[in-house]
């Protein structure tokens, strides 16, 4: 019989190998957690200095033109939805909709034609959707273009305010609460039909960042769907969403100081009832 060599290897036993397998696939697992997580926390970086860029435009635009903030041309009839001055995330309007200014930019979309005409700030790398390849052809088109983020326009702005001054926006007073205006944009997270382009969300709509015009960017924990337009919002749309859209900048102005929008006071709607957000 042929003696084992003394300097030949063992050989590893099968439960070795199974230990061995399972280190390996634990290990494999860590780190690509620790990549998720690390690109998560690059798209955050990267949309927040797109939000802080956008708010520099904001104020080289006011000082442009007498001190107003970026706003579409008037509405010419209750429809106009394009040129309404409803929060927005619309930069461009084509000719596809009722409204009476085609082909002129709106919102954020003055600073694309004026002081910032750097396309890729106008979308977060965490949209789901495929806006930056999608919309940016589209402006000087026929169709219209949107962004990534919602923007304020004149939405829910105390009446000595209406006309958009930056330096004066003025304070809310909402359910018997001062809510001081401090909101200028934030992540667009929707949640209607998919079928008409209004499903989309950024940073999965977990976490939404909110600029605000001192130029501070900050993220705040959307479980609550207190930064977030739910399905229910679409069930009578524009309408129930102009109303939501209302709730929505007052949750982000309550959050600047309590750090919790979805307990930002409701807005009451024409029927007299409160607006109430919801998570999809």
């Amino acid at each position: 019989m042929r003696e084992r060599s003394p300097t030949a290897s063992p050989a590893f036993s099968l439960i070795e190998l199974l230990i061995v397998v399972s280190v390996i696939a634990l290990l494999l697992s860590m780190l690509a957690g620790s990549l998720r997580r690390a690109r998560d926390a690059a798209k955050f970086a990267v949309c927040a200095s797109n939000l802080r860029q956008l708010c520099t435009g904001v104020y080289l635009y006011a000082e442009d033109n007498d001190g107003f903030i970026p706003r579409g041309p008037d509405a010419d009839h209750p429809f106009d939805f394009a040129a309404a001055p409803f929060g927005t995330n619309q930069i461009w309007i084509g000719e596809a909709t009722a409204s009476s200014h085609p082909r002129r930019h709106t919102g954020l979309g003055l600073l694309l034609k004026t002081v910032a005409p750097v396309p890729q700030i106008f979308f977060c790398p965490g949209d789901d959707s495929s806006d930056q390849v999608k919309e940016l052809p589209r402006v000087n088109t026929e169709f219209d273009a949107y962004s990534s983020y919602f923007y304020r326009h004149l939405d829910m702005l105390p009446e000595s305010a209406a006309s958009g001054r930056l330096g004066r926006l003025g304070v809310n007073v909402v359910d018997g609460n001062r809510v001081p205006v401090e909101a200028l944009a934030l992540d667009r997270n929707t949640f209607g039909p998919a079928e008409y382009g209004m499903r989309r969300a950024n940073h999965k709509a977990r976490r939404a960042q909110v600029l605000y015009r001192d130029g501070s960017v900050q993220r705040f924990n959307n479980a609550g769907g207190g930064l977030s337009l739910g399905p229910e919002w679409f069930a009578d749309f524009p309408h129930s969403v102009a109303a939501a859209l209302d709730q929505l900048f007052i949750n982000a102005d309550f959050a600047f100081r309590s750090g919790h929008p979805a307990a930002a006071p409701r807005v009451a709607t024409a029927a007299g009832k409160p607006v109430e957000m919801g998570s999809p």
